[in-house]
Order: C-alpha cells, then structure tokens, then sequence
C-alpha cells in the first residue's frame, strides 16, 4: 500500500478515486463495512480505492487532556486497512493550521483539486473541519458542484448496539477481549520489543516473554488466553497483564506483559513480537507459595491449549 503522509505529496494521479475518510481508529466492523464498500465500489467502475486518514487523533491536539486512548498503532491501522483491499492511503497530518482550515476549504482543496476524487463514502457520525463543522450533507453540495457523489454508510450494530470506537475501547479497558474481537472481526494486538526481565520465568520452567509495548491501550490485568506471533508464526500462549504479586515485592512496580508461549524455545531477545488476546481466563493473584503460583500457570497453560484446539489450531 501506498501511503501519503504529507499534503503537498498528494496529486491526481490516480483513476477514479472512490473515498473513505475517518479516524478508523481500531478499524472496527463499521470501518470495515465502510472500506469494503468503497473497495467494492471501485472495482466496479475501475477506479481506485482510497482511504484518508488524520495523525494524530484530532483531539489529542485540540483537547489532549481529555483526548481518548488509541486502540491502535497508526503502522497497526495501516495494515488492517491495507489487508481490507485498499492500495493507497492518505495520512493527514493534523495541526494548528488544519485544524482552523474551514469543512469547505478542505474538501475543495484536498479532496476535489488535490485527489479529484469520483465518489467519498464515510461512517454515520462523520464530521470534519474547523469545529466540526463539516458533514455529509456539506460533501454533497459541494459534490454537486464540483461533480463527485457523496453518501453516508448505515451505522453497523452488533447485539443491538452501535458499533463503535468508543465501544471497542471500553472493552478492551474491562478486559473484555472475546468481545473486542467479535467488534474488530479479529483478536485485538499490541505490539512492541521483548526486553529482559528478572528471569524467574526460566527458573520456574515456565519461560516468558517480556514486551515492551508500543500501544497506548493495553487490556485490564489478569490473565489472557493469547498467541505470541513473532517471524511470521505464531503460538498459543498464556499471557498476564499486572504486577506480578506473588514474586514483585517492590513497593510501586511497574506493569508488565508477560506471555508465555507453548511449544516454544527460541531466544526472541530485542525482538518484536505480536500479542493476540482471545480470551480471558481470570483477574491476577497473589499466591501463596511459588509452588502454587506455578500449579496455576499450568492449568492457564491447559486452558488455552484446548481453547486452541476446539478452534481447530496448535
């Protein structure tokens, strides 16, 4: 996928583009109902299926106290995006300057002198420009004038609820990740490098990989039913998020992600790694004894290996 991170890099050279423009943050069922369409709609007049997108997230610079916590990485949105049949996407940089840029201004700059776009399609809340002020019904008018279709995708709900970023996020904080992924339509990831713990993993026979996480949203603590993809593979694995009370005995310890990977004896020091959450199995503890913490880790081990095998993988 082709992606334009700067306004002055954008020129129309591509046939036809049919439009989707958003935040996609986690690129939820209604964002991939949204690009699905724009992807279908493209391949039926031949023309070029594109996606616009704004980093960061518009309200961590207009209110950053106050700004919601990304479900992705932007690499991560990217690819989900990229992975949905879109070849070229259009990472706006949002600042001080486009942030005052009027809804009309944009659209006539960006979207008709810029790209040329053919047909823009966007999700039931869209809202762009200074103060928002920019809508649907906005983008239609202007289409009528310059020539380009606008409309509006049905909201998509899921159990009788909107689906929505939002919604996805207060998931994630409650651990609910079975959830998540039903909303996502895959397991929801973080992503980062392993660093070195105290090791006591290895001692205990039960080895994990300590991650470094580049995401901002991390799952609630306890323990996760997960897999561990690294080099292109990936293993069932259990995975605890906290503080690790039965063997932490400092006073303010940090977080940490462990995951311990089944079936797995590779030295993945320094290197990035992929945590799928499929399920969760239960809050953090604090044990009694080593010798019970380590029974327990067991019977997690258990439990995912035959929540994998139901599912029909290793």
């Amino acid at each position: 996928m082709k992606v334009i991170s700067r306004l002055e890099d954008i020129a129309p050279e591509y046939a036809l583009p049919i439009v989707t423009m958003g935040n996609f943050d986690g690129v939820h069922l209604g964002h991939r109902k949204l690009i699905q369409s724009v992807v279908a709609r493209a391949a039926e007049i031949g023309g070029t299926p594109m996606a616009i997108t704004f980093h960061p997230h518009p309200l961590h610079m207009l209110v950053p106290n106050n700004a919601p916590v990304q479900i992705q990485t932007l690499p991560q949105k990217l690819a989900v995006i990229e992975s949905l049949g879109i070849p070229v996407a259009v990472v706006i940089p949002y600042n001080e300057k486009l942030a005052g840029t009027s809804a009309r201004d944009f659209a006539t700059d960006v979207l008709c002198e810029k790209l040329r776009i053919r047909e823009i399609y966007v999700g039931p809340n869209f809202a762009f420009g200074n103060r928002r002020q920019g809508s649907i019904n906005l983008l239609k008018e202007i289409g009528r004038e310059k020539e380009f279709f606008a409309e509006k995708i049905p909201q998509v709900e899921f159990r009788g609820t909107r689906v929505s970023s939002t919604a996805v996020r207060q998931a994630i904080v409650y651990g609910q990740v079975s959830l998540t992924r039903r909303l996502l339509a895959r397991p929801f990831t973080i992503e980062g490098t392993v660093i070195r713990g105290a090791g006591l993993g290895t001692k205990l026979q039960i080895p994990t990989a300590n991650l470094r996480a580049e995401n901002e949203l991390i799952p609630r603590r306890g323990v996760y039913i997960t897999r561990l993809c690294v080099d292109g593979n990936s293993w069932a694995g259990v995975t605890n998020i906290g503080f690790r009370p039965t063997i932490n005995a400092e006073e303010n310890p940090a977080l940490s992600i462990e995951t311990h990977a089944l079936d797995f004896s590779q030295d993945i020091y320094g290197k990035r790694i992929t945590v799928e959450f499929w399920n969760r199995i239960r809050d953090e503890r604090r044990f009694a004894s080593l010798d019970e913490l380590v029974e327990r880790i067991n019977k997690d081990k258990d439990r995912s290996r035959r929540y994998f095998r139901r599912l029909g993988r290793p």
